[in-house]
């Protein structure tokens, strides 16, 4: 089964929206990654309260990324309303739909995550592999083996900071498709539906929904 809409295409459009904040939008997209968490879960999804979501519990998060209910929509959500209180709900979840829009969603949250947690994790590992780098030293300069645990650490430690680089590189890679994504879309008349930039990540763990599914 795949979803009737095109749920990464809303996803784009909140995360090049110059009209919210990052904080706004990973504040959204945090919200939003809650919702499907639950129903993703088998237990949560099969209980009505997790299938529901009260718009004016949610508003201050919603309201400045207008994106987030279209994306809500587009993966099964329907207005409706419940002892006088708007709500958006959701009759029929598939699990596999709700996995794949997971993926999709955080990689969506990595693109709009502030840069400075990777650049403050980045010069962290840094510092940490001088330190090992120098103990290195000083083992063989006095003789010294380093034990297989140290070594061990310090492998660790070099591949934590090529990842964190990886990382970097992969997110501004996708920042720089969504762009032109957006703008082909948007100046090209025979623009058709493709792949969802905001689901692209580093590595080969995570396709795009409409790879895995298609788009009908």
């Amino acid at each position: 089964m795949s979803l009737p809409n095109a749920p990464g295409t809303h996803l784009q459009n909140l995360i090049l929206d110059d009209k919210s904040t990052s904080a706004q939008k990973l504040s959204c997209l945090k919200t939003l990654r809650i919702v499907l968490k639950n129903l993703v879960d088998p237990i949560k999804a099969s209980d009505p309260k997790y299938r529901q979501i009260k718009l004016s519990k949610v508003a201050s998060r919603f309201d400045p990324c207008p994106s987030s209910m279209e994306y809500l929509q587009a993966i099964g959500f329907a207005l409706a309303e419940e002892d006088g209180e708007d709500v958006l709900r959701i009759s029929n979840v598939n699990s596999s739909d709700m996995e794949a829009s997971l993926f999709e969603l955080n990689a969506a949250i990595d693109i709009v995550s502030p840069n400075d947690d990777l650049e403050e994790k980045k010069s962290e590992l840094d510092r940490t592999s001088s330190t090992l780098s120098a103990s290195s030293s000083v083992a063989s300069s006095t003789g010294g083996r380093m034990s297989e645990k140290q070594k061990a650490r310090m492998l660790m430690e070099k591949k934590r900071m090529e990842e964190a680089e990886e990382a970097k590189k992969a997110r501004q890679k996708t920042r720089d498709q969504i762009r032109q994504d957006k703008y082909v879309r948007e100046n090209d008349e025979n623009w058709t539906s493709k792949q969802s930039a905001a689901c692209v990540k580093s590595g080969t763990g995570i396709s795009t929904f409409r790879d895995k599914y298609g788009e009908h």
